[in-house]
């Protein structure tokens, strides 16, 4: 694919005194993102020289003050340095709200860039919620406060472990009330997203299994309707429109099930249903995406790892996977 062809790609820094400046220095000295897609990041350069010295390396920056200045030279990384971090509250592996604060408006830029048509995928650092709130951006994760800076309304989270894909009917909202979200139509609303997107992405035909909610798949209401009720209902409703969905299986066996190849992707009906099993089975190269943006973006699916961060030990392995994915949904976009 010619230079110019590759797909836009904006990376922000993430939380600052966590390991994603690291992971931004790690992932650009991987010469096969030249050939992937054009990077961009956004972040502060005094944080970046403090991660690159931790790996005795050094960045080539062509700092620029927006968007509209990016050359995309491979060699010379544009970088949209926002010099926000208070140096005197910097400390690796610390939660401190100024730093939070610096963490929540490196994707208000890159957001910014995204609805203005600047940028064909977002890869977000990784954040740290409890210094997000503390810092001033007030939300239960990211996607609330992506949906909230872009106005989307029909946004949702998308897992990707391997060639496996899985999407939560629910996400996070306290356990009680998991229940009271599952309804036919939330069901199917996922069901049917998970169809097109990765038909999208490239599967001819995804096999979808669904997730019971309750144990053993409610034993004919012994446990719970909700599958009566509204999962197997849901399941036919998707198969008379030509989904090769089936279920509700019970969530104990689904993954093994998944391992063995009869799915490629899982809707699950709750948070920990799908992401505990993922987290497992792939470690940091799962992937979270998020979706119904302006732009496909995507995280590495574990956190700020506070506790190993400035040390130099942090893979990047999720960083780059999440920009591959990222990168392959920007390109069927165009």
């Amino acid at each position: 694919m010619h230079e110019k062809a590759l797909p836009r790609i904006t990376v922000t820094m993430g939380y600052p005194a966590g390991i994603g400046p690291e992971l931004v220095i790690k992932t650009l000295s991987q010469q096969r993102f030249r050939h992937l897609c054009r990077i961009m990041i956004v972040g502060d350069l005094r944080i970046l020289q403090k991660a690159a010295k931790i790996y005795s390396t050094s960045v080539n920056w062509n700092t620029i003050k927006n968007v509209k200045q990016a050359e995309y030279k491979p060699a010379e990384p544009d970088l949209i340095d926002l010099q926000n971090v208070p140096v005197g509250d910097f400390r690796w592996g610390e939660i401190v709200p100024s730093l939070g604060k610096a963490s929540g408006e490196y994707l208000e830029v890159a957001w910014k860039a995204a609805t203005e048509g600047k940028t064909d995928g977002i890869v977000s650092g990784v954040l740290n919620k409890e210094a997000l709130n503390k810092g001033g951006y007030t939300c239960r994760d990211e996607l609330e406060l992506i949906s909230r800076i872009t106005q989307s309304r029909e946004s949702f989270t998308v897992g990707v472990t391997g060639n496996l894909w899985t999407i939560p009917v629910t996400t996070h909202i306290p356990f009680r009330e998991i229940h009271e979200k599952i309804t036919k139509d939330r069901v199917l609303n996922h069901i049917k997203v998970m169809d097109e997107l990765m038909r999208r992405y490239g599967f001819s035909q995804p096999r979808i299994g669904v997730a019971a909610l309750n144990v053993h798949g409610g034993e004919d209401r012994l446990f719970g309707g909700e599958e009566a009720e509204a999962i197997s209902p849901a399941i036919l409703d998707a198969r008379r429109i030509g989904i090769d969905a089936s279920g509700p299986f019970p969530a104990d066996t689904i993954f093994v099930r998944a391992l063995r190849e009869e799915f490629d992707c899982i809707v699950g009906m709750y948070h920990d249903q799908i992401n505990i099993a993922r987290k497992l089975i792939a470690g940091i190269k799962s992937v979270t995406l998020f979706m119904g943006l302006p732009v496909p973006c995507g995280t590495p699916a574990h956190g700020t790892a506070l506790d190993i961060a400035g040390r130099g030990t942090a893979d990047s392995s999720g960083m780059e996977t999440a920009i591959e994915a990222v990168s392959k949904l920007a390109r069927f976009k165009q």
